[in-house]
């Protein structure tokens, strides 16, 4: 038999799950919380328990969609001698994530307009830059990449990858692959160390 807190855990996975498809969908300002609790089969004093709004229950599906794409994305990431190459490809593999239409809809349309752009960006940011910050560290102390400040550089990775999402989702010849690869490798090599 499930415990209080088994059920608990589970409500609010079956909230977030139901809101993801129902914020994904219909959007943001379309979605009754009445659909979201039938798709949940839960009550709405269940809801309110776990989500004080609507915008409180979007938040916890902008939280989890990050995460699940950034730890996706570190998963997908190849593995090789190279801590350059390995950050290039979970950039890479963040990228076609982040191209797909539930992921595009919840982290990069409906995100900035829901919980505001600042809001939207500090909470992407406090699960992405860790990771980030981590394998610029990785690539700097292989000598690939020399930076006055990994924290700056994690952020301006991080903005880039964002504005190329964003291309891709919203203009279709920015989507190539091929040419979002050529863009990453552009920026990374204002990284690359200075020779004389």
């Amino acid at each position: 038999m499930a415990t209080q807190a088994e059920r608990r855990k589970a409500t609010r996975e079956a909230l977030v799950k139901a809101g993801r498809a129902s914020f994904a969908r219909a959007g943001y300002d379309a979605t009754h919380t009445n659909e979201i609790l039938a798709v949940a089969r839960v009550s709405r004093g269940a809801m309110y328990h776990h989500f004080a709004s609507k915008q409180a229950l979007f938040e916890a599906v902008f939280i989890a969609e990050s995460k699940a794409t950034i730890a996706g994305a570190a998963a997908a990431a190849s593995h090789t001698g190279s801590p350059l190459e390995n950050l290039l490809s979970a950039c890479l593999a963040w990228l076609a994530a982040a191209r797909e239409p539930v992921t595009a809809a919840i982290l990069l349309d409906q995100g900035p307009q829901v919980l505001g752009w600042k809001r939207a960006r500090d909470l992407e940011g406090e699960f992405s830059l860790g990771g980030m910050k981590r394998a610029i560290q990785l690539a700097s102390e292989a000598g690939e990449l020399e930076v006055g400040s990994i924290d700056l550089a994690a952020r301006i990775l991080n903005a880039v990858l964002a504005e190329l999402a964003l291309a891709a989702v919203h203009h279709r010849d920015e989507a190539d692959p091929a040419r979002q690869e050529r863009m990453i490798r552009q920026v990374l090599s204002g990284f690359r160390p200075q020779t004389d």
